[in-house]
């Protein structure tokens, strides 16, 4: 009997990253760039990296591809990314593709709303909203009330938004959770920003995020056991799956960066993803080929006999960014990763007692089903085995 080989859905496809400027317009707390320019991606650079990403879709027999517009904040290089798409829209290509960017929603207003909705079925907006108005006004430079929310919702309802709880806003992580749901989105990418001191708040001031992490997401599982039609955030909505077929039948990695994804830099350099790029705007120099394509090979010495390395979302340009060596992973993700899969797998194994009735147990078969309780059985065993639930006990 063949061993079943679980892959991640991003395998289908592969993505461009254009980044297309330096600029941004707010001051994020947990924002990566250090260095802010005024450079532009050039047209012929743009050029060159969508072909060539054609060009392997073809070779690889990838069939689709995503055109992401980054920054910065993309649209402050709107009109390039109008002279990119119209060049881009007159040509024939192999595969089926879409354009896609993620904005903070401040500058989506007159010309860029009119053009975006005029291209909406053919260029993908997605929103980062950091949860409540008072939340997000504190990550975000106070540019909730700057932001047409209902614009990104009624457009594109199933793209949902991209959301990041800071050491800060960490005590109302649920209710921001919560209100996303209830805005109307289908979908919250919440993700924890990588490279951050998760101890201290913004302001310097000490933050138990131990304890406040396991409040809040016990109160979100509480809340989705609660409204079973809602599907969990993935911070919660964990692959215990991916943990019961182990880490030798995982033959991919979380992060693509490097294999799925390319990102092209204003001044030509074709880098695993666009954090590396701010190593390389930091140096003041092109940075040399990163292999990124061995998941074997990037796995860090400490997390040796880790059941939850393949559920653990580590961020290769982050750990580049703060360590100089994608391979050394974030402490902080560490502990939160296990902090979530307590909470999580206590709430999937609610959930498994009646299966049908869970949006998060949607599409699953009887052996997925069985696998999935197998994950979460191990990860409980896992987490009390090495006294990291006692850990947490004892504060």
């Amino acid at each position: 009997m063949n061993k079943k080989i679980f892959r991640y859905e991003k395998q289908k496809r592969c993505t461009c990253t254009l980044y297309m400027t330096e600029s941004c317009n707010l001051n994020c707390v947990y924002c990566y760039e250090h260095i802010k320019g005024s450079k532009i991606m050039p047209v012929n650079i743009a050029q060159q990296g969508i072909k060539s990403t054609f060009e392997r879709a073809v070779e690889e027999n990838i069939k689709y591809v995503e055109i992401l517009f980054h920054g910065g904040e993309p649209f402050m290089a709107f009109q390039r990314i109008k002279e990119i798409c119209e060049w881009l829209w007159k040509q024939t290509w192999p595969v089926k593709y879409i354009c896609y960017a993620t904005t903070n929603g401040t500058l989506i207003h007159g010309e860029i709303k009119k053009w975006l909705l005029e291209n909406k079925d053919r260029f993908v907006v997605g929103l980062s909203l950091d949860g409540t108005r008072e939340m997000h006004n504190r990550n975000r430079s106070g540019s909730y009330d700057k932001i047409d929310i209902d614009f990104f919702k009624d457009n594109w309802p199933d793209q949902g938004v991209k959301m990041t709880p800071s050491p800060g806003t960490l005590h109302s992580l649920a209710k921001g959770v919560i209100h996303i749901h209830e805005l109307g989105f289908k979908r919250n990418n919440c993700t924890f920003a990588s490279g951050v001191s998760w101890d201290k708040d913004e302001f310097g001031r000490i933050v138990n995020y131990k304890r406040i992490l396991q409040e809040q997401l016990m109160e979100l599982a509480v809340y989705y056991l609660q409204h079973p039609d809602i599907l969990p955030v993935d911070m919660l909505n964990i692959k215990f799956i991916s943990v019961a077929a182990g880490i030798n039948s995982m033959k991919d990695k979380l992060c693509g960066a490097g294999t799925i994804m390319r990102c092209w830099t204003p001044d030509g350099q074709c880098l695993p993803c666009h954090l590396f790029y701010e190593v390389s705007k930091e140096k003041g120099e092109k940075l040399g080929y990163i292999n990124l394509s061995s998941p074997k090979d990037l796995s860090d010495k400490r997390c040796k006999g880790c059941i939850l390395e393949t559920i653990c979302p580590t961020c290769y340009g982050g750990n580049y960014i703060t360590f100089g060596d994608v391979t050394k992973r974030d402490t902080y993700t560490c502990v939160i990763t296990k902090i979530r899969a307590l909470a999580g797998s206590w709430m999937i194994g609610q959930m498994l007692e009646n299966p049908d009735k869970y949006k998060a147990m949607e599409g699953m078969n009887d052996e997925e089903l069985a696998m999935t309780a197998k994950g979460v059985i191990m990860t409980q065993e896992f987490l009390e085995e090495t006294e990291f639930i006692t850990e947490l006990q004892n504060g």
